[in-house]
């Protein structure tokens, strides 16, 4: 997916008009190709000249319309208009055919009236802005700010490209959580402005596609293509991060297996997990380990769900099933094979963080084993395109894109797929390929981005904590009511308004106070319970609670032992006797061969008994996974038949209840959803 020469995608003012444009026209029914039509027309009708090439064209419409393009799809569209008798080609040069002229289009027209959409939707921008006292000085410049936006967090990456930081400055920060903010609440309320920037970023998202060598068969699914995640994208999937990531991530899974392509996880993927959800519980239980966790996605929401050290050995001990519910199957990591891996060693001192120079990070050590492990897959075969990689890591971390591709680029001499690819620039492609299938898919995945972008930044959540342990220095707050703060979901809403509301580094102690009193006076009548939530002695309601919990905990452990075991007894009495039937058949088979005398005759006999026993083999491993998918339906059915949950929620709820320091908390437990 590298871009073709120097060129690269280009979009000036005045360009999202264009590229909302090349949305309607999809929807009409043009092939990716086709879409581009009306642009190389106009282009052909402005040159005055007997005859033009192909860089003409390209400059009329970069002229014209505010969009580069690449010279590979204009000299393409030049060819399909000279097949169809509209265009003559001379040594090399085109000109028009004057007795078929090449058809007029109400391309200005319908251009104006996605510009007067488009107005609307920077108009609307600017009024949110200004409420934030934000001042943008014009729709022009609004639209700027939003192609900014959508570039960073939806499209430049669909060509494996990094996008540009263009907005370093705590001033561009700013914006760019405000914008995060103004399209968060348009989507779902704003019917018209939805469908505007709908076709506007479905329409960048097909232009950047122009810039493909893959372009011709785009239309084509994945031949086979095998798609390991990594730990992160799991994670979210999982509910993780959060019921929305989750419900994104699952629809992402079906988007690629709708496009041919099968999802995976490696088994050392799950032993990283593990090794998160351990960090997790050991910090969960202690004020200090919980103000030690980094504000991630993942962090803040087992904060503010209030989930405890149970929960994560709980879903440790749930994670392969777990997964295989999401929709992923499980794959032994393959063992390194000299002849398909590469030079691992430079990989790592890529992947090494840049000041510690540490190359024995789990990590490191993990990304690295993924990587060799994807090209074992591959067995020595190279594409120029996904769709034939065979093999491919997906990952969310842009950091482990970039420095995989270096190394193979620069240090293993390669032009062909690196062996990891960002999962949004995967499904922009499996998406291109047919966007019907799941329509509103990049909409929901910028509510997802949004949702992300809207989350305080790592300085001002230190800075933050910071001000926690002064205060508590002071004996302004107790332990507790720091405790309280931080699991706080509300504290998380008030720092992404602040930082909304003035530039980043502006926010003082001052502005810091008036969150931790607003979150205070959040609990109102639970401040006392607040300043008690830690003390090692609980009431005699508190106690009966607790031992409630304990007693429903006991039973629904009961009846999952139990289930698991019948589904256990059912699938492997299936299991082995479907291979003592199959094992009996494959003998039949052998042993109804006739055979022969003399060497012929033992040789092919030899080889339909190898033939047969291999076919077994693999029979037998369908057979294995199959048991696997049907013991995991089984013990749900069997435990909701004895009256237990179809989850883990009936456990985590009650444990939730049972604390007097937890706000009421009426969303289920993410990982009990993913069962």
């Amino acid at each position: 997916m590298a871009i073709q020469g120097t060129e690269i995608p280009n979009v000036s003012a005045g360009g999202l008009v264009t590229v909302a444009f090349l949305k309607a026209r999809l929807d009409e029914g043009s092939d990716h190709l086709g879409i581009f039509e009306p642009l190389v027309s106009s282009a052909v009708a402005q040159i005055r000249d007997a005859s033009f090439v192909t860089e003409q064209i390209q400059e009329a419409i970069a002229a014209s319309h505010g969009v580069a393009m690449p010279q590979a799809t204009v000299a393409t569209l030049l060819r399909r208009a000279t097949r169809k008798g509209y265009l003559i080609r001379e040594h090399g040069r085109y000109k028009r055919n004057p007795s078929r002229p090449v058809p007029s289009s109400n391309l200005a027209a319908e251009k104006a009236k996605v510009e007067g959409d488009l107005t609307k939707l920077a108009e609307a921008l600017q009024k949110h802005a200004e409420k934030r006292k934000l001042l943008i000085p014009s729709p022009a410049a609004a639209l700027d700010l939003l192609f900014q936006f959508l570039e960073k967090e939806q499209v430049a990456i669909l060509l494996g490209s990094i996008p540009e930081n263009k907005g370093g400055s705590e001033a561009a920060q700013r914006a760019h959580i405000i914008i995060a903010d103004f399209l968060r609440q348009v989507i779902g309320s704003d019917l018209g402005l939805e469908s505007v920037l709908r076709a506007v970023l479905e329409g960048l998202v097909l232009y950047h596609a122009a810039f493909l060598p893959e372009l011709a068969s785009i239309k084509h699914d994945f031949n086979g293509l095998r798609v390991a995640f990594d730990s992160t994208l799991v994670r979210q999937a999982l509910g993780y991060d959060g019921t929305a990531m989750s419900a994104l991530m699952r629809e992402t899974l079906g988007l690629l297996d709708a496009s041919g392509a099968r999802c995976f996880v490696f088994d050392d993927t799950i032993a990283e997990i593990r090794r998160i959800l351990a960090a997790y519980e050991a910090n969960l239980g202690t004020t200090q380990g919980r103000q030690r966790l980094r504000p991630t996605a993942m962090a803040r929401h087992f904060l503010t769900q209030r989930y405890t050290p149970s929960d994560m050995r709980e879903m440790s001990a749930l994670l392969e099933r777990d997964i295989l519910a999401a929709g992923f199957t499980i794959q032994q990591t393959p063992s390194h094979v000299a002849e398909f891996t590469a030079s691992e060693e430079r990989l790592a001192r890529r992947l090494a963080d840049p000041h510690t120079k540490d190359e024995t990070l789990p990590r490191v050590i993990h990304d690295v084993n993924c990587a060799a492990a994807v090209l074992t897959l591959r067995k020595g075969h190279r594409s120029s395109t996904l769709d034939d990689a065979r093999a491919i890591l997906a990952t969310s971390s842009v950091l482990l894109v970039q420095n995989t591709r270096l190394w193979w680029a620069e240090d293993e001499k390669e032009t062909s797929i690196p062996p990891v690819v960002h999962a949004r620039a995967l499904t922009n492609l499996a998406w291109l390929k047919n966007p019907a299938i799941s329509a509103g898919f990049k909409i929901r995945e910028l509510v997802a981005m949004c949702a992300a972008a809207l989350r305080p930044s790592p300085e001002t959540w230190r800075r933050f904590l910071q001000h926690l342990e002064s205060l508590q220095s002071s004996h302004r707050i107790s332990s507790d009511e720091a405790a309280a703060i931080v699991v706080s979901s509300m504290s998380d809403q008030l720092l992404i308004e602040a930082e909304m509301a003035e530039d980043p580094r502006d926010i003082d102690a001052t502005t810091l106070d008036d969150i931790v009193e607003r979150v205070k006076a959040s609990y109102g009548a639970k401040e006392k319970e607040l300043k008690k939530a830690h003390e090692t002695e609980l009431s005699a309601a508190e106690a009966a609670q607790h031992s409630l919990a304990e007693h429903i905990r006991q039973k629904e452990l009961r009846i999952r032992a139990v289930a698991r075991r019948c589904a256990e007894i059912v699938t492997y009495g299936v299991q082995w006797s479907t291979g003592i039937l199959l094992l009996i058949g494959a003998l039949g088979l052998m042993t109804g061969h006739p055979w022969h005398a003399g060497i012929v005759g033992v040789t092919i006999g030899v080889g339909i008994a190898i033939f047969v026993l291999v076919e077994l083999l693999q029979i037998l491993g369908h057979v294995r996974d199959l048991r696997v998918r049907m013991q995991a339906y089984l013990e749900n059915r069997v435990r909701t038949w004895l009256g237990g949950d179809s989850g883990a929620s009936s456990i985590s709820a009650v444990d939730g209840a049972a604390a007097p320091d937890k706000e009421p908390d009426k969303t289920p437990k993410t990982h009990d959803s993913t069962r």
